[in-house]
């Protein structure tokens, strides 16, 4: 359906975004039956990246707050499925031979604890792998949102939290497995059947583009056009009586949801996770995606943090100085394209531009006396 309004033919559905969404995806689809096994690992763990960026960007790229935090969210929903994962590690696979961890028993636990035990069911650990981030954030976000600190401060915060949890989680070895982290975890398993890697992949190929669609939805709802209110102007919106730290906070939470289960879906993937996620330059790599690709444009970040990461990972081979490279080509951005790779695109070809209203030629209208 269509209505004509004022010129513009306003359709309910956005064809022209939904036909390259479409090819887009079709190609995503196609891709595992022609790559090898570690290009289909890559890929996976590079759209998990991707969704870790467009979480970052609803809370950087379209309401103004730019945070460090986004790996925090990442790997607390990494530890609750790793956990889930070792605790469920058959007793014949682990060293000692029991059910308890084996970095638990290297620091001399002899009992499970009790706020990690209820991890290994599944049901349990999906809501934490969930709910751990998005209370995590919802706390700081209520004390910083309500307390209405803003800008550069902000950014600080989050930065002190990042290095905070990372000396936490290094210290706390017995329940966190140290510098190490919790490695050597099961295969992920649904009603007993173990997942292939290629069931993997859809998995995350599906969530990927869940999180695409929620958001692009979010953005362009009246929701998105009050988030977008508030970067341009907060005091303008305050004062218009909306509860402006209460649209930060639930955007702010709902990133820390988004980016949680990303980090619950990387450790089935790399069966691993470790504090190295938590680090202050992991953050940093999740901005700079962000940056690179463009604030506000979703589709921009989720392309920058996979072909940085691809790109990363042929550097790695040539040099260990690749982060010299990436830092160089952020500089570039900053300089030169502010705006970000999204924004060499013509408007025309815009993704955003896409789902606006399509301008029809006007209707000669008469008067009748």
């Amino acid at each position: 359906m269509a209505n004509v309004v004022m010129g513009y033919k306003q359709s309910t559905f956005p064809t022209k975004l939904a036909a390259i969404s479409g090819i887009g995806l079709l190609i995503f689809i196609i891709l595992p039956f022609v790559m090898g096994e570690f290009q289909l690992a890559l890929v996976s763990k590079l759209l998990l990246f991707g969704t870790l960026a467009i979480s970052l960007d609803l809370v950087w790229g379209f309401t103004g707050i730019l945070s460090f935090a986004h790996g925090i969210f990442f790997t607390l929903g990494g530890y609750a499925s790793a956990y889930y994962l070792k605790l469920n590690l058959s007793a014949a696979n682990n060293n000692y031979g029991g059910e308890l961890p084996d970095f638990m028993v290297w620091n001399g636990l002899e009992v499970l604890p009790w706020f990690i035990a209820p991890l290994k069911y599944f049901p349990i650990a999906f809501l934490a792998m969930i709910g751990v981030p998005a209370l995590f954030a919802y706390i700081v976000g209520y004390f910083i949102f309500r307390s209405k600190v803003s800008g550069v401060y902000i950014t600080i915060i989050t930065l002190a939290l990042s290095s905070a949890l990372t000396t936490f989680f290094i210290s706390q070895q017995a329940y966190t497995g140290g510098t190490n982290g919790i490695t050597d975890v099961s295969k992920l398993a649904l009603f007993g059947i173990e997942i292939p890697a290629m069931g993997l992949y859809f998995i995350i190929l599906a969530y990927t583009a869940f999180v695409l669609v929620l958001s692009w939805w979010l953005t362009q709802s009246n929701f998105g056009l009050i988030l977008r209110s508030i970067n341009e102007n907060e005091n303008r919106i305050s004062f218009l009586g909306y509860d402006v730290a209460q649209y930060k906070i639930f955007i702010w939470t709902l990133s820390a949801a988004m980016a949680g289960v990303a980090g619950g879906l990387f450790v089935p993937l790399n069966r691993f996770i470790s504090p190295v996620y938590l680090a202050v330059a992991f953050g940093t790599q999740v901005v700079i995606w962000v940056a690179i690709g463009g604030r506000g444009t979703l589709i921009g970040p989720l392309l920058a943090a996979m072909l940085l990461g691809q790109a990363q990972n042929y550097a790695e081979k040539v040099t260990q100085d690749w982060q010299l490279m990436i830092g160089i080509l952020l500089l570039i951005v900053v300089l030169f394209i502010p705006n970000g790779l999204m924004s060499l695109l013509p408007k025309k070809f815009s993704l955003a531009n896409l789902s606006k209203p399509t301008p029809i030629a006007p209707v000669a209208t008469t008067v009748k006396n």
